[in-house]
């Protein structure tokens, strides 16, 4: 699973399935942690791809994810 692709469904996509997808990643996301990273990757644009998320997006996630699963999450996709 690519970064965008994530960032798509986690727009377009109920929670259940999302969470399962996430499967195929280093970290798995609850429906629950889905609720809470939806509102931050609502914000997400194509200079996320280009220059990586603002540093805010990456505070936001571990709020919600913690420093660990973060950076798991981050390092997966070549983020920074």
């Amino acid at each position: 699973m690519e970064v965008w692709e994530l960032i798509q469904a986690i727009k377009d996509k109920p929670d259940e399935e999302i969470a399962k997808m996430t499967s195929a990643l280093p970290i798995t996301l609850t429906p629950q942690e889905v609720k809470l990273v939806r509102p931050i990757f609502d914000k997400a644009s194509i200079q996320w791809l280009l220059f990586g998320p603002p540093a805010n997006v990456h505070k936001q996630l571990a709020g919600v994810l913690g420093k660990t699963r973060t950076k798991i999450l981050y390092d997966h996709f070549g983020l920074k």
